[in-house]
């Protein structure tokens, strides 16, 4: 079969396959990283609130009477995500993807 394709067409193809890779994998890439992110905002959120129910116990068995006031941020809403737009075809080799994920996907 490699002996019936010339090496530049067999470049192209393995190109083309990549680029309909790459295409497929940055949209649920992107959506999975916004929602790593929400779930490390929930928590962070959560363990600052049981830190700060636990305050006077903890201020109780350092010994301290008083209670120092700290400033608490206004949180912080991340706005709702884009929906998710169809997959735009690209030429092959086409700057769609930053370097690093298309090394890290291993689709370089």
């Amino acid at each position: 079969m490699k002996a019936d394709i010339s090496l530049a067409e067999r470049r192209r193809i393995e190109c083309e396959k990549q680029a309909e890779i790459r295409a497929m994998l940055a949209p649920r890439h992107f959506a999975t990283m916004r929602e790593q992110m929400a779930v490390d905002a929930a928590l962070a959120r959560l363990e600052f609130e049981h830190l700060q129910s636990v305050a006077p116990a903890i201020y109780g068995i350092l010994g301290r009477t008083e209670q120092v006031t700290v400033p608490v941020p206004a949180p912080v809403v991340a706005p709702a995500p884009e929906s998710a737009s169809p997959p735009v075809a690209s030429r092959p080799g086409a700057p769609d993807l930053p370097y690093d994920l298309r090394y890290h996907l291993g689709l370089q």
